[in-house]
């Protein structure tokens, strides 16, 4: 036993008591901290060349390529990989769906507005319509017909209107 360090039935003293008290324990200096340094045997660790790094290939050819490594590491990155890629695939795929179908809907919507429009104007709803007939009942009144401000413009009202101005009546 040292004089530094006291083991008690295989606890070491001195690391029970720094611990009690909040003290780090002192480093081994040999090894950096958070560096650890693995090796492996030499023919699973062989030197890559130049000629060995896959350059200006697709990503098929190189999956193609990492499923057929001896390694399992590699296999599994492959088929990981390439499962992201489908996932990948699948989603712009999707999406790209999705923005085809927003803009088909945006023209529906657009063509849908138009015909509203022109019916509401045929029918006499729309806002030209409320400017006229605001104008039949401004005339109205400054003629002598007794209109009321909301509602139905009377029959013979529109019509008077209609010959007295040479307007079209519409309903």
């Amino acid at each position: 036993m040292s004089t530094t360090t006291m083991e008690i039935n295989g606890v070491d003293r001195a690391a029970l008591v720094r611990a009690a008290k909040g003290t780090p324990c002192v480093p081994d200096l040999a090894t950096p901290m958070g560096i650890r340094v693995t090796t492996a045997p030499a023919d699973a660790m062989a030197q890559a060349t130049a000629e060995d790094v896959p350059t200006g290939q697709t990503l098929e050819q190189l999956l193609a390529l990492a499923q057929g490594s001896e390694a399992g590491r590699t296999r599994q990155l492959a088929e990981k990989i390439g499962a992201l890629v489908a996932e990948l695939t699948g989603r712009l795929e999707a999406e790209q769906a999705a923005e085809a179908r927003r803009r088909e809907l945006a023209e529906k919507e657009a063509k849908l507005t138009a015909e509203l429009a022109a019916l509401r104007q045929k029918m006499g709803t729309g806002p030209e319509a409320a400017a006229h007939r605001a104008a039949i009942r401004q005339w109205a009144q400054a003629n002598g017909y007794a209109v009321r401000e909301r509602g139905r413009i009377p029959r013979n009202v529109v019509q008077a209107w209609a010959a007295a101005t040479g307007s079209e009546v519409t309903r």
